[in-house]
C-alpha cells in the first residue's frame, strides 16, 4: 500500500474547516427560544466524518462529507436518531458563509427548514505556569535543634 492515501486523508482533515461544534442560532420553522428545549442546539462535526445533531427534542448521529456548493466550502450530511421518542432520519447541507454556517435540514417524509449556526468557542483550560506550581504558598521557617 502506498503512503499517498494516508497523506491525502491527513491533508483533508487539516483542511476541514467544519470540524468542531456549531451552535444553531436560527431556523425558518422553529422559534429560536424553543431550539434549546432539552440541551443547547448544536451541530457537532468531528473526525472520521462523524458528528451529532441536537435541537428541541431531537438527538441524532450525523454522517457527513465535505465538499463545495455554489463555489463555497460545504458540508452535506445524513442524520438518524430520535425526536420525542420517535425514530427520525433525514439529511442536510450547509455552506460556510463568513463565520457562520447557513444550510437546510430535511426530515424524511416530514418538515424541512433553513438554519444558521455559529461556531462555538472552545473553552481553554487555565494553565498554571510550571514554576508557579512549585512555589511554596507560605513561608516555612526551619529551626535547628541542638
Amino acid at each position: 500500500m502506498s503512503a499517498a492515501p494516508t497523506h491525502r486523508k491527513t491533508e483533508m482533515a487539516r483542511a476541514n474547516v467544519f470540524l468542531g461544534s456549531w451552535r444553531i442560532v436560527q431556523t425558518e420553522l422553529w422559534e429560536s427560544d424553543d431550539l434549546d428545549l432539552l440541551a443547547p442546539a448544536t451541530l457537532e462535526l468531528g473526525h472520521n466524518r462523524q458528528g451529532y445533531l441536537a435541537f428541541i427534542a431531537l438527538r441524532a448521529e450525523v454522517d457527513y462529507r465535505v465538499g463545495t456548493r455554489g463555489g463555497f466550502p460545504a458540508v452535506e450530511f445524513s442524520f438518524g436518531g430520535f425526536d420525542e421518542g420517535e425514530e427520525v432520519m433525514g439529511r442536510g447541507w450547509a455552506v460556510l458563509d463568513g463565520a457562520r454556517l447557513r444550510g437546510r435540514l430535511f426530515f424524511h417524509q416530514g418538515d424541512d427548514s433553513g438554519f444558521v449556526a455559529e461556531r462555538r468557542q472552545r473553552r481553554r483550560a487555565r494553565r498554571t505556569p510550571a514554576n508557579k506550581a512549585l512555589q511554596p504558598t507560605a513561608r516555612t521557617r526551619r529551626t535547628r535543634r541542638g
